[in-house]
């Protein structure tokens, strides 16, 4: 290669770091799931195109809450639109309930034992939201659980929280969790799990690390929009309907290597 030519690629490199560091665009990975590794029952590939599919996903109905929450979830709060799944929270009276919403799960349809678990979502916002993508044992015991996204909707305390619910040796209940600032859009959520730690990334930034809780049962992945509760409080009903939006959903067991 001749000194003319290197310099020609030399510059055009530096003008795109010079690029990217004007527009502060940052580095994301990119995902490449092969078509018939999507075919495959050990892999979970989901960027919502059409209806629901059934073969991954349970639409909860349930009137129970888990933290004296007021939604009743109703798979009608479920939708699908131009390729991104809606859990759509709503103030109508319904089954002795005030308020609606959506949750989806994987119980009994995809459970797994340590992986790579990759998701886009949107939060919701408003006073009195929870979005939350977290995992809960498939032997419906209570713990340990991880939460990977909690966030609430009051702007005010617009965090992400990320972390673990763990039984100490002991046999009492414990937890580690961190917060980072919430931008109220889309990210890019992946959680690194294996025998020994549980690593938690925004947009391919290191936020969350523990070595302690660290599930060794398998596990399944819930994803929903609660409405009030001891943690967000009372909603504003100006407020609704109000939606979290998920872009896609990705899970691969540690058996499973990223291409």
């Amino acid at each position: 290669m001749n000194k003319k030519r290197i310099m020609k690629y030399t510059f055009f490199i530096l003008l795109i770091v010079f690029f990217c560091l004007i527009t502060k665009t940052p580095y994301q990975k990119v995902y490449k799931i092969n078509v018939i590794e999507e075919e495959n029952n050990n892999i979970l590939v989901d960027d919502f195109n059409g209806k629901l599919n059934t073969r991954f996903w349970n639409a909860v109905e349930q009137g129970e809450s888990y933290n004296n929450d007021l939604q009743y979830y109703n798979p009608k709060n479920i939708s699908i639109i131009d390729g991104l799944l809606e859990l759509v929270a709503k103030k109508e009276n319904f089954k002795d309930h005030n308020y609606t919403s959506g949750m989806i799960t994987t119980k009994g349809k995809f459970e797994f034992l340590y992986g790579k678990i990759i998701f886009k979502i949107r939060p919701a916002v408003g006073n009195g939201l929870l979005s939350a993508a977290w995992l809960l044992p498939a032997d419906d015991s209570l713990f340990p659980e991880v939460d990977m996204m909690e966030v609430l909707g009051n702007k005010g305390e617009d965090e992400i929280w990320t972390g673990i619910h763990y039984k100490d040796l002991d046999g009492s209940s414990r937890k580690k969790f961190t917060n980072i600032k919430n931008e109220n859009d889309f990210a890019i959520y992946e959680i690194e799990w294996n025998e020994k730690e549980i690593k938690g990334y925004i947009n391919n930034k290191l936020i969350y690390k523990s070595e302690v809780g660290i599930p060794n049962k398998k596990m399944y992945l819930i994803l929903n929009l609660a409405v009030g509760g001891n943690w967000p409080g009372q909603p504003n009903n100006d407020i609704f309907p109000v939606k979290t939006v998920i872009d896609y959903v990705i899970i691969i067991p540690k058996h499973l290597n990223m291409p």
